[in-house]
């Protein structure tokens, strides 16, 4: 192949890097993209600037050997900015000498275009061969670094950055022997030179190459790395979502047994007070149904100690409470209060928060007018759905009732604690109604 068209070759393949890199780089924003996008357009100008060179625009050896130092000074200067963006360090004074020997670069090259340009044989004098040896040493250093930096990551980046690097060192010993002739003076014959432009031209595609696909597996890399990092947020907003979800559910169960037990405590004074009285003028007049009320009375406050042991009782267990605690009552006001219970069997089992009839009841004795001419009726039925219904005819006090409202936002909250339908609460004009939802009991495994 002829080294026109190694050229034609070489500048179309290393346009097409550029191009993809330049678009990466449009996408991405990030600076080892830039550096190494710049370093490429470096790469592609300047084989175009010697084609048209050799055509159109004559330059002196002098000159061209000014435009191949620029070239490389510029290249290598952002080779080393790629080293310390692209990798991790192990020695961190080694990133100080680095960019400190950006530094130098950029001086040597000053120096040497300089004295290149103002001087038409400077680059073949003693002086010149020394400072141009000591700049190309200098360059093929930081591809020495490189290399050895890139070992440290046992990855396809390091291994495609090594790779390249050597490729780069490779061309800068070329270069050096045969633009500074020292310390052979190599053959400038048409042969030997496109024996140079084969080597020099195949070598650079690859080592961009390498470049160009060790910064597409870092981006892969860090692509991964941010969907691993963002699953981990997510992951901890979803874990702390669910704590604070927790801490609330824990808050809120701590105040329904707070007011659980501020019930408890009110339904005893008041409630022993009232029964105690009541047990007074039995024992006197009727010593058999005092001894009957006594077993009531402690059914009662055994069932009530033991409410808060278990989060659901069976509604036959609510039952066999709430008839103790009628049967209190109906000592108390006698004809003035009857409380009907027609549940069927099959509910029996099912369950409900503990001291639910218990707080509905005394709701209702508490609000309405009892009276043995003007009962409170209280029914206790269950429907087909599965709910027990607790409804009693409206005769409200005239004087006002202190409340708190406790008891039914005590049940209510409840059954927004154990994740089930809360219950309906309806008010007519003659009776107040409340739906309690059944719970069914979950069968154990055999």
């Amino acid at each position: 192949m002829s080294g026109e068209a190694v050229l034609f070759v070489y500048l179309g393949s290393v346009g097409a890097i550029f191009l993809l890199n330049a678009v990466q780089w449009s996408f991405f924003r990030d600076w080892v993209y830039g550096l190494f996008t710049l370093q490429t357009l470096i790469w592609f100008a300047h084989s175009a600037f010697n084609r048209l060179s050799g055509e159109d625009i004559p330059l002196s050896e002098s000159q061209n050997m000014a435009v191949y130092a620029a070239e490389y000074g510029l290249v290598r200067i952002f080779y080393v900015g790629l080293i310390y963006r692209l990798f991790t360090i192990p020695h961190l004074p080694l990133t100080q000498w680095l960019r400190r020997g950006q530094l130098g670069m950029g001086i040597f090259l000053l120096v040497e275009v300089g004295m290149m340009l103002l001087q038409e044989h400077w680059h073949v004098s003693p002086s010149g061969r020394i400072l141009s040896t000591v700049y190309w040493c200098l360059l093929m250093s930081t591809s020495v670094i490189g290399s050895w930096v890139a070992a440290q990551r046992r990855d396809a980046v390091g291994i495609l950055f090594l790779i390249g690097s050597v490729l780069l060192l490779v061309n800068e010993t070329n270069h050096l022997f045969y633009y500074t002739g020292y310390p052979w003076t190599l053959s400038r014959e048409p042969a030997t030179v496109q024996w140079h432009i084969r080597i020099l031209g195949g070598s650079r595609i690859l080592q961009l190459l390498c470049f160009s696909l060790c910064l597409m597996f870092r981006q892969r890399q860090l692509a991964v790395a941010e969907a691993v990092e963002q699953t981990r947020r997510e992951q901890q907003l979803v874990q702390q979502r669910l704590q604070t979800q927790l801490a609330f559910q824990r808050l809120e169960q701590e105040k329904t047994q707070v007011q659980l037990r501020a019930l408890q405590a009110q339904v005893n004074p008041h409630f022993l007070f009232n029964s105690l009285n009541s047990l007074s003028s039995l024992i006197d007049d009727n010593p058999e149904q005092a001894s009957q009320f006594v077993d009531r009375l402690s059914q009662v406050y055994r069932y009530l100690l033991k409410a808060n042991e278990q989060p659901l009782t069976t509604l036959a267990r609510e039952l066999d409470f709430i008839q103790s605690y009628y049967h209190l009552l109906k000592t108390r006001y006698e004809r003035g209060l009857t409380v009907s219970v027609q549940v069927d069997p099959a509910f029996t089992s099912w369950q409900l928060p503990p001291m639910t009839l218990q707080l509905l009841v005394e709701n209702a004795v508490k609000h309405n007018v009892i009276l043995a001419a003007q009962p409170l009726q209280i029914a206790i039925q269950t429907d087909h759905p599965g709910h027990l219904v607790i409804r009693n005819n409206l005769q409200r006090k005239r004087t006002r009732v202190l409340s708190n409202g406790v008891g039914l936002s005590t049940i209510l909250a409840q059954y927004q604690k154990l994740g089930h339908a809360v219950p309906e609460v309806i008010e007519s004009t003659d009776a107040f109604t409340v739906r309690i939802p059944l719970i069914q009991p979950v069968a154990e495994p055999v």
